[in-house]
């Protein structure tokens, strides 16, 4: 989460909606910046988000909202002014010897960022994980301050729901000048010095880390891991101590780059996203068949609308991955998560289409994301590969006309055949496909496939100062595989699997075509979510049938023994029983 003001926090805070149907509910909550976590102790999954939001589902559709409390020396539910002054970890091991750590004061470090600063409306974008070595649930926290200042500390609690206790601080930014290092762990990284390091005595925002944003993750070896920041120097990477929870002193990285193009400092780690202040914060890294994912998001957080502020909104999830946890990260035209140089990375002035575009703003689409309801400024997300054999993408939005207000919405999320990651179109309602049906089964029988359509191009580059959305369009899927209406093109389905691809004018876009239930009913239809190789998504679903038995049209010469399905495919011999026509009349195979 970007520096805002808590005027606009105040506003976030609004009644969330609901929907129900006959044969599921959607309980809707506000978390913002929701990061998801799943306890097997009983069987729920929890979100955490800022400004100590939090909320728990067996489902990932009924959502109910709880407060975790902090604890301290003498309190169990210990005030917020009071709960991040004293580190519970006063030493650690470097090299197999034990070191003291000093005793940080999250809130007093993000207090010299400016004067009447309080914490309240300060802790951001916590990530919560079950560490196995400690027994421990860790929650990784956000202390903002300005000018930089700010800190990524670790409590810890035995019991998801808390109390968590503040331990010590992960990562501290914004020693800029004098000698404020001595009062971080910098030392005690890099070693005792006489002054602070050149390196650090620069315009922060350009170079380095504003310390915001964890997400903290075991990588497919069981290394413990932790991606950070927003905005400002980028995203970077620690390898992090699992028998603390800490940053493995142990672990040392070499300086690499000079001046705002450092890309590894021996403080901060390995720089994985961003950089010289490009828009971009709220990482999220999450292993899925074969590959670790980067989530990005890009622009500002606000709804938009506001054309002498560019900043006002334009938030956007990208996407990137990498065969190793810690990079290098690309998008699907192979280019870097990590910027060489300051470029405009949102809206519709922006001069670069980096991170593959999962999804934007939309409107118009099904029953719900309608009006005033139409979905924008959405992000800060995390993933999880679930126990249960599906992909959820879980993520705050605001939307068209509603001032800031912002819910919670869960997306089914889906590996196309080249290994992108594309969205269900709807929110999840309890879909049953899990990931590896896609590749193993066909979910849309080919017969059911034609039909009317509405189909929109998730694109780069909205006018987020206008409020703009992408919005439907009318297609028809036809059975002689083409694509007519709106667009031209044409499709096909991989026999046996859920994998279609639509051309659209010249472009090919890969994914999958799935059963989607249309919210606020219980009528599920067929739908596809695609991706292009330079990765713009494309949504569709289907409003109308095809007609049960179409004319064959074909100027060819038909022969008597010549046979079609129901929607005129000629057909060698049909592959499955159904009706068929042949001479003119129905026959059963």
């Amino acid at each position: 989460m970007r520096h805002i003001t808590t005027t606009i926090i105040l506003l976030l805070l609004l009644t969330a909606t609901s929907v129900t149907a006959a044969n599921y509910t959607l309980r809707r909550v506000s978390v913002h910046d929701p990061s998801v976590v799943w306890n097997p102790q009983n069987n729920t999954y929890y979100i955490f988000g800022s400004h100590r939001a939090a909320a728990k589902s067996t489902d990932l559709m009924n959502w109910a909202s709880f407060r975790a409390p902090w604890q301290t020396a003498t309190s169990d539910n210990a005030a917020n002014s009071a709960a991040f002054t004293t580190p519970q970890v006063t030493k650690v091991k470097k090299n197999g010897v034990e070191v003291d750590l000093p005793a940080f004061n999250a809130i007093a470090w993000a207090a010299r960022g400016g004067d009447g600063y309080t914490v309240d409306g300060n802790m951001w974008a916590p990530d919560v994980i079950y560490n196995k070595e400690m027994q421990k649930w860790c929650m990784y926290l956000s202390i903002n301050g300005n000018s930089w200042y700010s800190s990524i500390i670790l409590l810890t609690a035995d019991d998801i729901e808390g109390p968590y206790r503040y331990q010590a601080p992960v990562v501290i930014s914004g020693f800029q000048s004098g000698t404020s290092y001595k009062d971080t762990d910098l030392e005690l990284v890099i070693g005792t010095q006489s002054t602070l390091p050149s390196r650090y005595n620069c315009y922060w925002g350009t170079r380095y880390p504003n310390n915001i944003d964890p997400c903290v993750f075991y990588d497919e070896d069981g290394l413990l891991w932790m991606v950070y920041g927003s905005w400002s120097g980028g995203i970077w990477m620690l390898r992090l101590n699992p028998e603390t929870g800490l940053r493995d002193y142990d672990v040392t990285y070499t300086l690499t780059g000079s001046g705002d193009g450092i890309t590894v400092d021996p403080y901060f780690g390995k720089k994985v996203a961003g950089g010289y202040y490009v828009s971009g914060e709220a990482p999220y890294i999450e292993y899925i068949n074969g590959y670790y994912y980067l989530f990005v998001t890009y622009g500002g957080l606000a709804a938009g609308g506001d054309p002498n502020d560019y900043n006002n909104g334009g938030y956007q999830m990208r996407v990137f991955r990498s065969a190793k946890p810690d990079g290098p990260y690309k998008d699907a035209s192979s280019v870097s998560a990590v910027f060489p140089s300051y470029l405009l990375n949102f809206g519709a002035n922006a001069n670069t289409n980096r991170g593959c575009n999962i999804f934007g703003a939309y409107n118009e689409w099904g029953n719900i994301v309608t009006g005033n309801y139409g979905e924008r400024s959405q992000g800060h997300n995390s993933i999880i590969a679930a126990e249960d054999g599906r992909t959820y993408l879980v993520y705050h939005t605001r939307f068209q006309n509603r001032w800031e207000a912002h819910e919670v919405r869960v997306h089914q999320v889906f590996q196309n055949k080249n290994g992108w990651l594309v969205a269900a179109p709807f929110e999840y309602t309890g879909e049953q496909v899990k990931s590896a049906d896609i590749a193993t089964t066909q979910q849309v029988p080919t017969t059911q496939i034609a039909g009317t359509y509405k189909m929109l191009i998730h694109k780069y580059k909205l006018d987020h100062t206008n409020k703009e959305t992408v919005t439907p369009v009318e297609v028809t899927l036809n059975a002689d595989g083409t694509v007519s209406g709106a667009y031209s093109g044409t499709w096909s389905i991989e026999e046996g699997t859920s994998y279609i691809t639509v051309k659209v004018g010249s472009i090919n876009y890969y994914g999958v075509m799935i059963y989607q239930t249309l919210e606020r009913t219980d009528n599920s239809t067929p739908a596809f979510t695609c991706m292009s190789a330079s990765g713009v998504s494309l949504w569709g679903y289907q409003t109308q049938v095809a007609d049960g038995i179409q004319s064959v049209t074909e100027t060819r010469t038909e022969t008597d023994a010549d046979i079609y399905d129901l929607f005129g495919r000629k057909t060698v011999k049909p592959a499955t029983k159904g009706i068929y026509i042949q001479r003119g009349k129905k026959i059963i195979r």
